[in-house]
């Protein structure tokens, strides 16, 4: 029987650079102590990145760390029973001590008693994606300094040739975002963290013709969409190249890679007045229809609609098509699952998560917090029924959060 342990070193830690998550290298150097001694700890892995981070929007010089944190859905051992996966994001805190974070947000972390711990080494998992957040966080710890990333948009980082992107050779890192003033910004790393190798601050990309909405690396490029649907992919020498003419309609834009395709997910605002409904079916959402809203415009059948806050009343999916360079509309997820978050947007199919329907969107959303818990405000679409419902209205989705399904067995709090 071959003795793993005794790999070549150079063959160890080239493996090792193909393991793109910071959760299967944790995994890698769990085998054994020739494995763990092959590759550094660094939760940026290969990636040629710098601590710590200045922020587009910000006139001082201060600067912040930048963290990788990975989204995973964790199935149950196997079992006669149907047992619901759980869905986490695993990632540093700003003191590089690995935490749990809900999926959804940039901010609201969860804690797990000590000293009990979550053995995934034998679990089956699924990688659905990866978010980078620069700042403090959490932020409500009074023993950390100030975050000053409060107008910090969505942050995306992908790995580039230095020579093609006109920062010395090998291989770089590049990170897009969105400033304050709706523009495109850039700033590059190279192999050599030197001053002529990475940028001191961050590049401000002059096109604009409408500010932009959001920002993926797709198919290993940097892709951009503006509040309009024109999607654009920024080249080396930081031009932009449009891929898909614009789409009117929605208030907000999102991208969504989802089984290789992009998606440009529409999300509509109003702040028409609304009500409660308790009669509504809730048509396959597993709870009894109650918490849906219901569109009015004040009075109607006799029911009093009370006015609200602008809040998401529809969305609509389009697929990019990358020869016709436009949007082809969407009209059913089939089995996918979209979720959009603070700070990622990813997807996942109903088989994997154990439910018998999908075509829908998770997102999240303030008004459907709570003000008497602390509880994140996330809302659901379904499509092909066009209603909108807190998340606490679907049992079968409000699973995959917080708490923990009972079969993962730690104490919380």
């Amino acid at each position: 029987m071959a003795d793993w342990s005794q790999l070549p070193k150079d063959l160890l830690h080239l493996i090792s650079q193909k393991l793109n998550s910071h959760f299967y290298q944790l995994r890698f150097r769990s085998v054994c102590s020739s494995w763990r001694s092959s590759t550094p700890q660094n939760h940026h892995h290969h990636l040629n990145l710098p601590p710590k981070f200045p922020i587009p929007s910000n006139n001082h010089d201060s600067t912040f760390p930048l963290s990788k944190r990975t989204l995973f859905l964790i199935s149950p051992p196997p079992n006669p029973h149907t047992l619901q996966p759980w869905l986490i994001k695993i990632g540093p805190d700003s003191r590089d001590q690995t935490r749990l974070w809900h999926p959804l947000s940039r901010d609201k972390q969860f804690s797990i008693h000590s000293p009990n711990s979550i053995d995934f080494n034998h679990l089956p998992v699924i990688d659905l994606g990866c978010e980078f957040v620069i700042g403090n966080f959490p932020s409500q710890s009074s023993s950390l300094p100030p975050n000053n990333s409060l107008y910090m948009e969505k942050v995306v980082v992908f790995e580039a040739d230095a020579d093609t992107w006109q920062i010395g050779k090998g291989r770089c890192s590049i990170l897009l975002t969105i400033h304050i003033s709706g523009k495109l910004a850039v700033f590059r790393c190279g192999d050599e963290r030197s001053d002529d190798r990475c940028d001191e601050k961050w590049m401000i990309i002059p096109d604009m013709l409408t500010p932009y909405d959001d920002v993926c690396v797709y198919k290993g490029r940097p892709f951009a969409v503006d509040s309009t649907g024109r999607a654009v992919v920024v080249g080396p020498d930081l031009s932009v190249e449009m891929v898909a003419g614009p789409v009117f309609g929605g208030d907000k834009k999102f991208l969504v890679e989802s089984e290789g395709d992009l998606l440009l997910v529409d999300k509509y605002l109003s702040c028409l007045v609304n009500c409660l409904r308790d009669d509504v079916d809730g048509g396959g959402g597993g709870g009894d229809g109650g918490g849906f809203y219901e569109i009015g415009h004040g009075y109607l059948d006799g029911e009093f609609y009370e006015i609200g806050r602008e809040r998401a009343v529809r969305f609509d999916v389009f697929r990019l098509d990358e020869k016709r360079k436009k949007w082809v509309e969407v009209k059913s997820l089939e089995d996918r699952v979209l979720f959009l978050g603070e700070d990622c947007a990813f997807s996942a199919s109903a088989l994997d998560l154990r439910i018998g329907y999908g075509n829908c969107v998770i997102f999240r959303d303030d008004v459907y917090s709570d003000s008497q818990s602390s509880e994140l405000g996330v809302g659901v679409f379904q499509f092909g029924r066009f209603r909108i419902a807190p998340l606490s209205c679907f049992p079968c989705y409000s699973m995959f959060f917080w708490p923990p399904p009972e079969w993962v067995g730690v104490g919380l709090r």
